[in-house]
């Protein structure tokens, strides 16, 4: 048995005024069977007051997201700190930076944790991997104590033109490269205009020190989720980050954790429309004619 339905949705002005009753007419065709079913909705005051219980009901629902295969809760009161409910955390390689005013700096690594003090990738990206980009451009290096470059020496430091790039890949071949971390599509871009820090040794392949940085969601598929504007100037998640040397000539190696907030994605307001109208039964009247 087939069974075709179309939907006439007719609006005009008169939706404007909760006393006129709006009608819907679906025409169904059973075989050769023909039959009108014209449904009155008696009030738009009672469609809007359904659609508005709707979506408060649809917002409380505290269950995981899916964004692209990158699975987790919104509304989370574990993460760290607890007044953020989103932390990620991983591992990070970088080139050793020199000190000279432009320098490029890049870097990549792979998430490893999110919403968890433990590992728990399987758990957040069970059918994917969640690796990252970065990079920035080198403004100034200060020194407090020594020569910057030479061993020994203490100062400050500060990147601009911050661009981390997130990606996730269903195909896991992360190879601890920059190519490989790029793979997949793009789920989350930050930006910040600058990365500050402190640190000894710099300058010298021994580097060893951290920095941080407020982060803008710029891009990407997770973009809405995390566009927040919740921290300081209008940011929308807080970076820290720590380095050392990794034991190989012109590489750091380090960590990262990402803190802040995110939101679920509330669904343009003619989607919650057809929503309703599919799930709203009472106070609909029905009357089914016969057509000859």
């Amino acid at each position: 048995m087939e069974i075709y339905l179309v939907l006439d949705l007719t609006c005009t002005q008169a939706d404007l005024d909760p006393n006129v009753d709006v009608s819907l007419i679906v025409d169904v065709d059973v075989d050769v069977d023909v039959e009108l079913i014209e449904i009155n909705i008696m009030k738009n005051k009672f469609l809007t007051g359904a659609l508005l219980a709707l979506s408060i009901s649809t917002a409380a629902i505290a269950v995981p997201i899916n964004v692209g295969g990158v699975v987790w809760d919104p509304d989370s009161v574990v993460s760290f700190p607890s007044l953020n409910d989103f932390f990620s955390s991983g591992n990070i390689i970088e080139d050793t930076a020199t000190g000279v005013p432009g320098q490029v700096l890049t870097g990549f690594g792979e998430v490893s944790n999110l919403n968890s003090e433990e590992g728990n990738q399987l758990s957040f990206c069970p059918d994917c991997e969640l690796t990252f980009t970065f990079s920035m451009i080198t403004e100034l290096f200060t020194p407090t104590v020594g020569t910057i470059g030479q061993p020994g020496n203490e100062g400050s430091f500060s990147f601009t033109d911050l661009e981390i790039n997130f990606y996730v890949d269903d195909t896991s071949n992360y190879a601890g490269t920059f190519v490989t971390a790029g793979n997949g599509d793009l789920w989350l871009q930050f930006t910040s205009e600058l990365l500050s820090g402190i640190g000894l040794n710099l300058g010298t392949g021994d580097d060893m020190g951290t920095g941080t940085s407020i982060l803008n969601a710029t891009g990407g598929l997770a973009k809405a989720n995390f566009d927040t504007n919740l921290k300081a100037d209008g940011g929308d998640a807080l970076l820290s980050s720590s380095f050392q040397d990794n034991g190989v000539a012109g590489q750091l190696r380090g960590t990262f954790e990402i803190t802040g907030d995110s939101v679920r994605v509330i669904p343009e307001p003619s989607s919650l429309a057809l929503l309703g109208l599919g799930l709203i039964g009472f106070g609909l009247s029905v009357r089914r004619k016969a057509v000859k």
